[in-house]
């Protein structure tokens, strides 16, 4: 069963300023995509091909102006009361700049506390055993669990953000350029972590990203955005073959501007077997 469908979903922003005001800009345009439970569906394009405005609109953040998102086969935009909450619960984002997705004064125990105290009522010594146990799944020490925000390293940061993901046990995680504003050596940690939670709870995952590298290690199934529409759509990346992907235009031109292949210290077998990699020499 899908966690979360689209269906023909629209969203269109009007701009504004003195020479462009009234225009408008169709951001998303007619996209369709289930994503199942346990899936990694990677969701690549360039910047401005619409992939995070179909991430807002994914999470409830954004209402679509044309077509529909469905959670576990309900309209999300019907939902009320406990199942409303229950979405909420169910879905939960890590965003690309961690530093402006937490609260600065608090600490990593009230950052990562927080859904717990919503969606579980847990306080004092069992909502601190419940966060120390989350800090140690993502490899932060957690005796430091006090610190504020700028005493963590961006790598640091990004995985407390992953561990407040992962607090109310959700069913998918939306992962918007989650690891692109990291160094490649943290993008690598970050990328076994994520691999180690999907295999080990099953979450499901949209990893929403512009750098066909760092989906290769993850994804089960790609989808292409350019220009607001689905470009292209492959459903079981390990059966790819070479013609089936260097054939496509918008995944082609991703795959060409990549940098240079990263140092050896970021790679492992799995990684290096990726049909992704092999295809396009990534």
């Amino acid at each position: 069963m899908s966690i979360v469908s689209v269906s023909n979903v629209s969203k269109v922003y009007r701009q504004a300023g003195l020479w462009h005001r009234g225009r408008t800009v169709r951001a998303v345009d007619g996209v369709s995509l289930d994503i199942a439970e346990g899936q990694c569906l990677a969701l690549v394009g360039a910047s401005g091909s619409g992939k995070s405005t179909l991430g807002r609109i994914v999470l409830g953040l954004e209402r679509p102006d044309g077509g529909s998102v469905s959670y576990r086969g309900r309209d999300l935009w019907s939902l009320s009361g406990d199942e409303a909450a229950r979405a909420r619960r169910d879905v939960q984002v890590v965003f690309q700049n961690s530093h402006g997705a937490v609260n600065p004064r608090f600490s990593a125990c009230d950052i990562v506390g927080e859904p717990l105290m919503n969606f579980d009522s847990l306080r004092g010594r069992a909502l601190r055993d419940r966060v120390a146990d989350l800090l140690a799944q993502v490899g932060v020490d957690p005796s430091e669990m006090d610190k504020l925000p700028h005493q963590f390293s961006g790598g640091e940061l990004q995985r407390i953000c992953l561990a407040r993901a992962l607090a109310p046990k959700p069913g998918l995680i939306v992962l918007d350029e989650a690891v692109s504003s990291l160094d490649m050596l943290n993008q690598a940690r970050i990328l076994r972590l994520l691999e180690t939670v999907k295999r080990e709870t099953g979450t499901a995952y949209l990893f929403i990203s512009h750098d066909l590298r760092v989906v290769c290690r993850l994804a089960d199934s790609l989808a292409v955005m350019e220009a607001g529409t689905l470009a292209a759509r492959l459903d079981d990346i390990a059966s790819l073959q070479p013609n089936d992907a260097a054939s496509i235009p918008a995944l082609r031109k991703l795959a060409d501007a990549l940098l240079p292949a990263e140092p050896e210290a970021c790679r492992d077998a799995s990684y290096q077997d990726s049909p992704l990699r092999l295809i396009f020499q990534i």
